[in-house]
């Protein structure tokens, strides 16, 4: 490894690798799982009978489970099959039948596959922990295993680690249990650092719902059996068959670390702070924000989890969504009667209880951007391989994220060309696509006051805008609300952002609309 790599790090703002052990760095999930299996199986058989028991699946063991502390996958396996135990006592021994009973047996079936077997680790995981810990990251190793101790020291790779939260710590400290990020926030404070310093490696899916949950910089899903789409949709930002795969040295992982605002998520006392008492008025873009960025504009479809979160949000304060998007085709997309749209970057809004404005004079140019569509049609959509020109009311938009690198110059050549002609309309910038509008004082952040305004909502000391975006564009409303409501900006873009706060994905703002609505239900 090059000096210029070892630096990165400390440019970057990377100063930890916090790893999960089952899994990631040794191979004794498989053994946690046989284990399992063995346990609830002849609990069910014995309980059910020979014929008629349902043996554990390998959906059973992920869904209720894998990555859980021990007694909550007991309770979670078993109320899934409609059996109510008493909880017991941590002491009880393994023949009792209670949730501590069938979890110590568990624990007793593991250790004797241990004993017999062995700890074998993964060679990929321990020779890069050794390669990170030369070039000066920490390392922690977390498990909600009471065992990870004693594995660890078996398997000889106890000197890897600065630090290890495990079941035993959680126990102490009275750490709640994956999903929840406790033991991932401990293991960043015992290294003194804060979440978004560090990477985290995890293969269960109530783990990387954790270090989501935590606000740490970058999460690594390790899916040595599979489980990509699972791990990605639960808060992976990569999934990775080994830790070959990943090079933490790579610029690319550069915004993650460098990011000047702090997690929502790693500042949650601070921002119901700021909420206390107050009654929050959000808005939030479409495209980035409530869908993941998708190669074509129609693919962006809510999902079914994100479009119950913003129902129910909305049946408990105003909710707005201001995009680029033409306001009908936003509206067609979410399908919810109880919001507000401001489509055009605010250029149309409609809303409940007749709530609708139209800028007058945009619609005087829209004979003039009917032309420039069809002029950019013929030079750029035409002849421009993956380039796309999609046509807005009061805006045309010019997708070039399928189109060759080197053509992209040639593209904005057309558009500045275009523009000399007519001088009433400006460009503005995006994510992989370039916008052309009237030049008009007007955007996302003035679509915002017009609807604080006319709802009654400005300059009233009880109400909290907050605006979620992504883009650039999203910058324009982040200033507005500079000194009267929280801006917070979802991913990362080129520009330095006025965002307060930060989420990473959609996954995030789902999570994050979930505690609004917590907190609305106590007003």
């Amino acid at each position: 490894m090059t000096q210029l790599k070892e630096n990165r790090l400390k440019i970057y703002g990377m100063e930890a690798v916090i790893l999960d052990l089952d899994g990631v760095i040794t191979q004794t999930a498989r053994v946690h799982k046989e284990a399992w299996k063995k346990m609830f199986d002849e609990y069910l058989q014995r309980i059910q009978g020979n014929d008629s028991y349902e043996a554990l699946t390998d959906n059973d063991y992920l869904e209720y489970i894998d990555g859980k502390p021990r007694y909550e996958g007991v309770k979670s396996f078993l109320a899934s099959r409609d059996i109510s135990l008493p909880f017991g006592d941590p002491e009880d021994p393994p023949d009792k039948e209670s949730i501590c009973g069938l979890g110590n047996r568990k624990n007793e079936y593991f250790r004797q596959i241990i004993k017999k077997d062995g700890v074998a680790v993964y060679e990929d995981a321990v020779s890069r922990i050794r390669l990170w810990r030369e070039h000066g990251l920490k390392t922690a190793v977390v498990s909600s295993s009471k065992n990870c101790k004693h594995i660890i020291e078996s398997a000889g790779i106890s000197d890897l680690f600065d630090i290890r939260v495990d079941g035993i710590v959680r126990e102490e400290k009275n750490l709640k249990g994956k999903p929840s990020p406790d033991i991932f926030v401990e293991a960043a404070k015992g290294l003194d650092i804060y979440p978004g310093q560090a990477v985290v490696f995890e293969d269960a899916i109530a783990g990387v719902q954790a270090a989501d949950k935590g606000g740490f910089a970058f999460v690594v899903g390790v899916g040595r059996t599979g489980k990509k789409t699972d791990l990605l949709h639960n808060g992976a930002d990569i999934v990775v068959r080994d830790l070959e795969e990943i090079d933490l040295f790579d610029h690319s992982l550069k915004p993650y670390f460098t990011q000047n605002v702090p997690s929502v998520f790693s500042e949650q006392s601070k921002f119901h702070n700021i909420l206390n008492n107050n009654t929050p008025v959000v808005f939030l873009d479409y495209d980035g924000t409530l869908t993941p960025i998708v190669s074509q504009p129609e693919d962006a479809v809510l999902s079914d989890e994100m479009s119950e979160t913003l129902d129910e949000l909305a049946d408990l304060c105003t909710v707005a969504i201001i995009t680029g998007r033409d306001m009908d085709n936003v509206k067609e997309l979410v399908k919810l009667d109880n919001l507000i749209y401001a489509g055009s970057h605010g250029f149309r809004i409609s809303g409940p209880d007749g709530l609708y404005q139209e800028n007058q004079q945009a619609m005087k140019l829209l004979a003039k951007l009917d032309s420039i569509e069809k002029v950019l049609q013929e030079r750029i959509g035409k002849k421009i391989s993956g380039a796309r020109i999609e046509r807005k009311r009061y805006a045309i938009a010019v997708h070039y994220r399928n189109t060759d690198e080197k053509d992209i110059p040639a593209i904005r050549d057309h558009i500045d060309e275009v523009l000399k002609k007519h001088t009433d309309f400006k460009t503005g910038g995006g994510k992989k696509i370039i916008e052309v509008k009237p030049g008009i004082d007007w955007h996302k952040g003035r679509a915002v006051e017009w609807i604080l305004d006319t709802l009654g909502y400005a300059g009233k000391e009880n109400i909290i805008p907050i605006y979620i975006g992504d883009d650039l564009t999203d910058e324009d409303a982040f200033d507005t609300l500079a000194d009267k409501g929280i801006g917070i900006l979802v991913g990362f873009h080129e520009e330095t952002t006025s965002a307060r706060y930060s989420l990473k994905n959609v996954l995030q703002v789902k999570n994050f609309l979930r505690m609004i609505i917590s907190h609305c239900q106590t007003l």
